[in-house]
């Protein structure tokens, strides 16, 4: 490459390299620009630093400190991924690869030298992501000095005006701005810089050189390292950059202690992120290959061909990345409800939500208040929908239709939910407190699909919107499992607001973490670190004494359970009234009731942060129950008993009961440890042979909350679960035997038999069962 960059003149070529020097254009060679001689120092930032440029444009310096930054990532990263999954990933990654140990062995002798004896500085930071780019020169004799900012980095490409792409150079001499930058260097690039030549190498280099000078005076100074040398150096610089570069940033108070858990939970979407990074790939690929196929492959002079082929091509290339089977499943979701906050205007009553109209062809608004006459119907609509319910289902109690209340009402506010996350969110953890999954898990008859077919019917006027989950993929599918899992995946993430209702998931999906682990928690991640509109899930499931979730999953999931069935006896008129509520039901109030949200989402003094009085946890739910109570204010009639007055800890509550039941069944096989007041219990035993279900194990284990078991995750794994004895106590509502001898003596002596009557000892099935 020529030395000169020209920046004028006709050819396409002359024009890529905008160079400023003191505000004018200016035409400078490298040369001109890093002047060694006018400016014997260098300080700077660059994105990339290749050896050629070293070697021919920076070794006239007399001293150079650079650091070398990070490239651009396409990835929206939170404040610690950014740690985690890109400054830190990446400098282990050049480490591995070696690529600071190439840089030096292909200096020149002279810069190796200076690198050694420290005149040569090159740094980067392992844990900070630096996006910057500027270049410091100073005469310390002249006082004069430079500053370069721009695009380009220190590599003969950002200079090659015959490169096909645009870079800017702005050059500034004796500017105020060199201070302001050298401030910034000292201050806040400096704390948290390492050495990119690592003492590990410079070690091993100085050692070679002492070997070179020892032998032959003659020798030249060059160093050059074995792969055995450069291998032992890599695996030195790996282990100091986790071991003590990361540990330095963290005691310098540079990182946030909270690193540690970051960096162990770095894998956690990994799956999806492989899945994007694959997809990705295969897009290239496409793209290339149109690209290729888009030339006549056997013209002297290749020229574009026609439109017609090039539009048979790019048809077939988009055809072919979706099979038949796959177009099938995504076809299955059907509705969109679209959230654009940006266009909400209250004073028209415009929502921001937007539909697409009966073509297909434009999207119209959604959303329009009500007369008090259609609120009234549509408040009797959805206390007929639980009166039916209240009549029909076995045990009824206005606590347990609570659960039916609670459900419509997730239903209603699931378009906004992603703006109420950022709205109540402190921290970006924060918004595991808002899920975006709702879960009926229901016995078999009590009436669950209905009532997700109703949701259907009250906030989009049709019940053909559910997708059953059995049927997503054919049974025959290959990997049909995991198909499944990414159809919803990709249900949830089409832009749409509009919850995707799934009917009868099956048990597998939570209780195997590689399908609930990577929808659940690793969308709830990403909704959390990067808030969008993706469209919550109401799904039903059956309910049985074997259901479970794994703590991770449950906390991101709302689950109420309604486990009480339809009287077998009234099934018969129980379904004729349903089938008459059903159909009178419209959307009408759902239409009212999200401008009445849009409203609170666009005023400033509404709180977010109200927690609920009983179970303490956000409830997110707090405006919508507002809307609700000020409907039955505006149609003056009482808020009903079943009316749903807060959060629901169904899973909890059902988590908390089994284990009570199996302490208060086998109180003998908890083994009270006195030193650390813990209770030993070993969970192997809850087998079939136990009477037990298969998976009872995993049912129990999942129940346990990690804040009362010893040492945290540690006491709930293994053969012997760990408990803290008074907080286990004070869970499962059971007097502390520890705390109250008397009292457990009381209850022994009570139930103990005289010697004479005393029955041969139980066993296992018969304490548990009589």
């Amino acid at each position: 490459m020529a030395d000169e960059i020209k920046t004028t003149g006709n050819d396409l070529n002359t024009n890529r390299i905008n160079i400023i020097h003191n505000h004018k254009a200016a035409q400078m060679s490298i040369k001109d620009i890093f002047d060694a001689e006018k400016y014997p120092q260098l300080i700077g930032v660059a994105g990339q630093v290749s050896p050629e440029f070293l070697n021919k444009y920076l070794a006239s310096f007399v001293q150079v400190e650079l650091a070398i930054g990070s490239a651009p990532n396409k990835h929206h990263y939170t404040s610690m991924e950014n740690v985690t999954k890109d400054a830190l990933a990446n400098a282990m990654l050049s480490t591995a690869n070696k690529t600071p140990i190439k840089l030096f062995q292909s200096l020149s002798s002279q810069l190796q030298l200076a690198a050694i004896a420290g005149v040569l500085k090159l740094e980067v930071s392992p844990t900070q992501v630096i996006h910057s780019r500027f270049y410091l020169m100073a005469n310390q004799v002249t006082k004069k000095n430079r500053v370069v900012l721009g695009s380009v980095d220190l590599n003969e490409p950002s200079f090659d005006s015959n490169g096909n792409r645009f870079e800017e150079v702005m050059v500034f001499d004796n500017d105020p701005l060199y201070q302001v930058l050298l401030n910034r260097f000292k201050n806040d690039f400096r704390p948290v810089l390492q050495s990119y030549f690592t003492n590990e190498l410079l070690k091993v280099a100085e050692k070679q050189l002492k070997a070179i000078k020892a032998a032959d005076k003659d020798n030249d100074n060059i160093i050059i390292l074995s792969n055995d040398q450069t291998d032992e150096i890599a695996q030195r610089e790996l282990t100091n950059l986790i071991v003590d570069d990361v540990q330095q940033q963290i005691d310098k108070q540079h990182l946030s202690a909270g690193v540690t858990l970051a960096m162990r939970n770095v894998t956690n979407n990994r799956t999806q992120d492989q899945d994007k990074e694959e997809r990705a790939i295969k897009q290239r690929n496409t793209v290339l290959m149109l690209q290729k196929e888009a030339v006549s492959p056997r013209a002297a002079r290749p020229k574009i061909k026609n439109r017609a082929v090039i539009a048979e091509n790019v048809k077939n290339a988009m055809e072919a990345s979706v099979s038949p089977q796959d177009m099938a499943v995504e076809k299955k979701y059907t509705t969109f409800l679209y959230d654009r906050p940006l266009e909400r205007n209250i004073a028209h009553n415009k929502t921001g939500l937007y539909t697409p109209n009966d073509a297909g062809t434009f999207p119209i608004a959604f959303g329009k208040l009500a007369t008090i006459n259609q609120i009234c119907d549509g408040i009797h609509q959805i206390e007929d929908i639980i009166k039916g319910y209240q009549q029909f289902v076995v045990d009824f109690t206005p606590e347990y239709g609570k659960r039916f209340y609670e459900a419509i009402m997730y239903a209603f506010t699931a378009p906004f939910l992603w703006e109420i996350r950022q709205k109540a969110s402190l921290n970006p953890e924060d918004g595991n407190d808002i899920p975006n999954f709702l879960i009926l898990g229901a016995s078999a008859g009590s009436g669950k699909t209905t009532l997700l077919r109703i949701i259907n019917q009250l906030t989009w006027n049709t019940d053909k919107s559910l997708i059953d989950f059995g049927t997503i993929y054919p049974t025959d599918a290959n990997q049909r499992k995991a198909k499944t899992m990414q159809a919803l995946e990709s249900y949830m993430k089409q832009g749409s607001s509009y919850p995707v209702l799934i009917d009868e998931i099956q048990p597998y999906f939570f209780q195997q973490p590689q399908y609930s682990r990577r929808l659940i928690v690793d969308t709830m991640n990403q909704l959390v670190n990067s808030p969008k509109p993706y469209a919550p899930l109401i799904g039903t499931t059956n309910y049985n004494s074997g259901f479970t979730m794994r703590r991770e999953t449950a906390r991101r999931t709302y689950y109420l359970q309604l486990d009480k069935v339809i009287d077998s006896e009234k099934k018969g008129v129980a379904s004729k009234y349903i089938y008459g509520v059903r159909k009178s039901l419209n959307n009408t109030l759902f239409k009212d009731f999200v401008v009445r949200l849009a409203n609170y989402l666009e005023d400033d003094s509404t709180p977010w942060r109200l927690f609920d009085h009983t179970t303490g946890e956000l409830d997110f739910l707090a405006t919508t129950r507002k809307i609700f109570r000020d409907y039955y204010k505006l149609i003056d009639e009482p808020v009903p008993d079943y009316f749903s007055d807060g959060l629901r800890d169904d899973f909890g509550e059902n988590a908390r009961s089994k284990w009570a039941k199996l302490y208060l069944t086998q109180k003998d096989d908890f083994i009270y440890h006195e030193e650390k007041n813990s209770l030993l219990f070993d969970i192997t035993r809850l087998t079939t042979f136990n009477g037990f279900e298969k998976d009872s194990i995993e049912e129990y284990r999942n129940a346990l909350p990690v804040e009362i078991c010893v040492d945290g995750i540690n006491g709930k794994n293994g053969k012997f679960v760990e408990l803290k004895a008074p907080a286990f106590y004070d869970w499962i509502g059971v007097a502390n035997p520890q705390l109250h001898p008397e009292k457990a003596a009381e209850e022994a002596q009570t139930s103990a038999t005289p010697e004479e009557e005393k029955p041969k000892k139980k066993s296992f099935w018969a304490r548990l069962f009589g």
